[in-house]
């Protein structure tokens, strides 16, 4: 019989591929824009929606039809993904950082890439969103 460290250990293994390909299989249903800019034509430097109220809420709607909760959390607490809330982050949380890991997605990691799906104003809408929602210590702000 194994131990609950161990059993708990397994369940992730298995689960995280389902709950990942769950996540990404709802991702098909956004309505995109006719023409997408290409990524090399975005600055990165400056979030455009940063304290946009109708864009942190279409950044909530967003986050909600991506199936981002499914490992995050549903107010990006944290779960299966790290919390987005907190000022404890593995990387730098820059707008820029957060932009291209949504876009490119994070190797060795469970985090795919979003560029297929959500067009770069639409990134910048769930970051909008996922900045609306901090709860860290405020002098830790970079962004």
């Amino acid at each position: 019989m194994i131990g609950r460290t161990a059993f708990c250990f397994l369940f992730i293994a298995l689960a995280l591929p389902a709950i990942n390909l769950v996540a990404y299989a709802g991702a098909g249903n956004i309505d995109k824009a006719d023409q997408a800019r290409p990524p090399a034509e975005v600055n990165l430097e400056h979030n455009p929606y940063t304290g946009d109220a109708a864009a942190i809420k279409e950044g909530r709607n967003l986050w909600r039809k991506t199936g981002c909760y499914s490992c995050h959390g549903g107010v990006a607490e944290g779960g299966v993904g790290p919390s987005l809330i907190d000022d404890e982050w593995v990387y730098r949380p820059t707008d820029k950082t957060l932009f291209k890991t949504i876009s490119e997605g994070r190797k060795g990691t469970v985090m795919v890439s979003w560029s297929k799906e959500l067009d770069p104003d639409q990134i910048w809408k769930v970051i909008a969103y996922i900045r609306s929602l901090y709860q860290g210590d405020p002098n830790k702000i970079i962004w």
